[in-house]
């Protein structure tokens, strides 16, 4: 994978650059997010910007394309593919905010907070907010993530997204639920991979 913005296709490496940009202003995490909203609209309102390889589905699950990351490890921008029925368990960011966009179909998407406990392997508990649903094409195309959410496409239609992240991702915790109590997770850790490097 090569990380410069020359080899980048334009849509991307515009916005890799407003990213950079946003970074620079020592904005972290939820405020880098909200930052890079608009930045993220002008991107899903120019059409297909996404690569052949980066719309490619996986039978595995749902497909992680990488199509950007940043060389200071400051952000990264993802692609992700998801055929109905496929989403993700309840799971963290490392500690990280993230974006997603809409490019096609929709998908519901469900954040969890900790109240303020520390978040580390083992036992946790967690609350979580109301599902809300970004779709392709709609005024709630664009969402901010948690650290901690779970997302799912519960609809008949392949969903593709843009993934936005504070940093880059190589773990993340996943928590299952403990059976028989309200809110109560078993959290462990998890190595991340792409199924694809759609950035060169």
């Amino acid at each position: 994978m090569t990380d410069s913005l020359a080899t980048v296709s334009s849509p991307i490496a515009r916005l890799a650059r407003e990213l950079e940009t946003i970074s620079g202003q020592g904005l972290l995490d939820r405020a880098f997010v909200r930052s890079a909203e608009p930045a993220m609209w002008r991107l899903l309102s120019e059409g297909n910007f996404l690569p052949e390889e980066a719309m490619q589905p996986s039978g595995k699950g749902y497909a992680r394309h990488l199509l950007y990351r940043d060389p200071g490890g400051r952000f990264s921008i993802a692609a992700m593919v998801w055929q109905p029925g496929q989403g993700t368990p309840i799971h963290d960011h490392d500690g990280t905010w993230g974006m997603i966009g809409m490019v096609q179909g929709g998908l519901e998407v469900v954040n969890y907070f900790s109240d303020g406990e520390d978040i580390r392997p083992g036992d946790v508990s967690l609350r979580h907010d109301a599902p809300h649903s970004p779709q392709a094409r709609t005024a709630e195309c664009v969402c901010g993530c948690a650290d901690i959410h779970v997302v799912n496409n519960r609809s008949n239609e392949t969903a593709i997204s843009l993934h936005i992240y504070a940093r880059d991702l190589e773990k993340c915790l996943v928590f299952n639920p403990v059976p028989d109590t309200d809110g109560r997770f078993i959290a462990h850790e998890k190595t991340l991979a792409y199924s694809s490097d759609a950035s060169s």
